[in-house]
């Protein structure tokens, strides 16, 4: 995967089980089916539909505004 703003973008996932949030970056989220609660140490399941689509839909996100960014960058650098 190339560099991009999800690199440097945090999600928010609620514990179902003590019902805190842990943070972590976008980047750490893909492919995984779990993470450990960061307040309880509870299993939070990253593989329900909704937490699937929610870090998907934010990577991608993530990729469209890191490419929008670096386009404008070089459009700025380098102008016609």
């Amino acid at each position: 995967m190339k560099f991009s703003t999800a690199d440097l973008t945090l999600l928010r996932i609620r514990c179902q089980r003590c019902g805190q949030h842990s943070e972590k970056l976008v980047i750490l989220l893909i492919g995984k089916d779990a993470i450990p609660c960061s307040n309880c140490g509870g299993r939070i399941n990253l593989a329900t539909p909704t937490n699937k689509l929610l870090i998907s839909e934010t990577a991608a996100s993530c990729v469209r505004v890191g490419e929008s960014l670096v386009n404008a960058q070089l459009l700025q650098d380098h102008p016609n």
